[in-house]
C-alpha cells in the first residue's frame, strides 16, 4: 500500500508541475485553443466522465454523504489532483484499520 501511495502523490505532483508549466507558458488562452477542437472537446468530456466514476465511488465508500460531497465536488473545479488526494488518504484510513467498506 505504502507504494501506491507514492506512486499516485507522485503522479499527482508531476499533474501540478504540467497545469504550472502550462500556465506559465500560455496562460488561460491555451484552454480556449484546446476547446476549439474537437479532440479538446472530447478530451474535456472524457475527464469529466472520470470525474463522473470517481464521484460514484467516493460516494459509494465514504460513510458519510458530507464528507463524499465535500470530496467530490472540488473534483469537477480542481480535476483528479483531488482524486489523487482522496486515495492516498482512503490509503492511510486502510492501513491504519479505519475504513469500514
Amino acid at each position: 500500500m505504502r507504494f501506491m501511495q507514492i506512486i499516485v502523490g507522485l503522479i499527482a505532483l508531476a499533474f501540478i508541475g504540467l497545469c504550472a508549466l502550462a500556465y506559465v507558458n500560455v496562460g488561460w488562452q491555451g484552454f480556449d485553443r484546446v476547446l476549439a477542437e474537437p479532440w479538446g472537446v472530447v478530451t474535456l468530456a472524457d475527464v469529466m466522465v472520470g470525474a463522473v466514476c470517481m464521484t460514484i465511488v467516493i460516494f459509494v465508500t465514504e460513510p458519510d454523504w458530507r464528507v463524499a460531497l465535500a470530496w467530490a465536488a472540488p473534483i469537477f473545479v480542481l480535476g483528479h489532483v483531488v482524486s489523487c488526494v482522496w486515495v492516498i488518504m482512503r490509503f492511510l484510513r486502510t492501513e491504519s484499520g479505519e475504513a469500514n467498506h
